[in-house]
């Protein structure tokens, strides 16, 4: 029988990653709980939580993605913030450096959607193409390699595309 989430009464949105789950509220704030040893939740510990605890530093986002291990916001702006784990380069940052609270993707200034895969993330630009940093060892990440990370957003051109 499903259960009401303590403390979320004005939720919009919600996201689940492997073991942890987010919650975007009506007013940009994010709200997150669950495991937190890679600091998912983006509180600023690695305290794992029951009960929702406020994602530090946010407060105008419109959407949000959670991957295995890290979560990424869209801000109102078209930038992209993410946090958590970062072993494999997936919060976009240029490095494989974890973080307990959000930082910004890396040259990702005009984002309309995002989607997190176990240890990747994706987004839609509002041109319509679509960037990808992260683990790459299958591919996923679109540009025609695998089997490296890639810490900051990749994009086809439209030239590739047409080949």
């Amino acid at each position: 029988t499903p259960v009401d989430v303590d403390g979320l009464a004005d939720a919009v949105a919600v996201t689940a990653g492997g073991p942890h789950t987010c919650a975007l509220h009506a007013d940009g704030a994010l709200s997150c709980w669950g495991q937190n040893n890679a600091g998912q939740l983006g509180d600023g510990t690695v305290t794992g939580r029951r009960t929702p605890v406020a994602v530090a530093g946010l407060t105008d986002a419109v959407a949000l993605a959670a991957g295995f291990r890290h979560t990424c916001a869209l801000r109102d702006s078209g930038a992209v913030a993410c946090w958590g784990d970062n072993e494999f380069g997936q919060l976009g940052d240029g490095t494989v450096t974890g973080r307990r609270t959000p930082v910004a993707v890396a040259g990702l200034t005009d984002a309309v959607a995002l989607a997190a895969g176990s240890r990747h993330t994706c987004a839609v630009r509002d041109s319509g193409a679509v960037a990808c940093w992260g683990y790459n060892h299958a591919g996923q990440l679109g540009d025609g390699s695998a089997g490296a990370l890639t810490p900051t957003p990749v994009q086809r051109t439209p030239e590739e595309d047409a080949r």
